[in-house]
């Protein structure tokens, strides 16, 4: 039972792992928004070629099957007025039920929903719901952000959601490149410490910036900023990523 439980705990890991790899690729620079990220994201210097909005959150300890699970995600897809692309995806086995969706806000925002539920060994159980949208502009991502919580917080409560910035440096980033970089977004967000560290290939730093609101739940400190950077050597390129509160562990 144990390893069936596991395997189901897996499986939401890599189900969510999938669609965050899927990105925007974008070829004008940024545009001043309301949102503080993007007046940092300017101290980098590349275009932006991704974003991403993120969320994950543990609605209950109940076993629920997709009838129930349908059930919210009709109630958040009517919410949001998303024009789907196919049929749901959906499973139902004893101890593991999901259901996807997938589809689009009026303004070409692909938006993914899907809710799971996991039952334990010990009679215990969980459901979860995430929530994954890819804007297609500066522009559209504080109306995109302010959309989701206000079509998921009177269904499932409030959503924590994650934003986060990309972009491509042609060839090897060096370590005091990077540092630099991220000293350079951090002063437009008036960080005035931050915790990180990096390496030949790969480098992080954390933070907090009274410019932006809310903080990583998960973390023992207050933080609701990051900068990473990761050299890809089949491509010879840095992804270079900006996030509030933090990053998607894939990166």
């Amino acid at each position: 039972m144990f390893h069936r439980f596991l395997r189901k705990m897996l499986f939401s890991l890599c189900f969510l792992f999938l669609f965050t790899m899927r990105y925007v690729d974008l070829t004008f620079s940024v545009a001043l928004n309301d949102l503080p990220i993007l007046v940092g994201w300017e101290g980098v210097g590349v275009p932006l070629a991704e974003i991403e909005i993120e969320g994950w959150k543990k609605l209950n300890t109940d076993f629920m099957n997709t009838t129930d699970l349908a059930k919210i995600a009709t109630s958040l897809e009517k919410r949001l007025k998303l024009k789907t692309v196919a049929p749901p995806l959906k499973g139902d086995e004893l101890d593991f039920s999901y259901i996807t969706v997938e589809g689009s806000l009026e303004d070409q925002v692909s938006v993914v929903i899907t809710l799971q539920s996991i039952r334990g060994d010990a009679a215990g159980a969980e459901t979860y719901c995430g929530v994954i949208a890819l804007p297609t502009s500066a522009e559209t991502l504080a109306e995109t952000v302010l959309r989701l919580e206000r079509a998921f917080t009177p269904v499932v409560g409030e959503m924590p959601l994650a934003v986060m910035l990309g972009g491509v440096w042609p060839g090897r980033l060096s370590t005091g490149e990077a540092y630099q970089l991220m000293k350079s977004v951090f002063h437009r967000l008036q960080v005035a410490d931050s915790i990180g560290s990096a390496d030949f290939d790969y480098g992080r730093w954390s933070a907090w910036s009274n410019l932006i609101g809310g903080h990583d739940r998960q973390s023992r400190s207050n933080i609701n900023l990051e900068f990473a950077y990761r050299y890809e050597a089949t491509e010879d390129q840095t992804r270079i990523a900006l996030a509030s509160p933090a990053l998607p562990g894939y990166f």
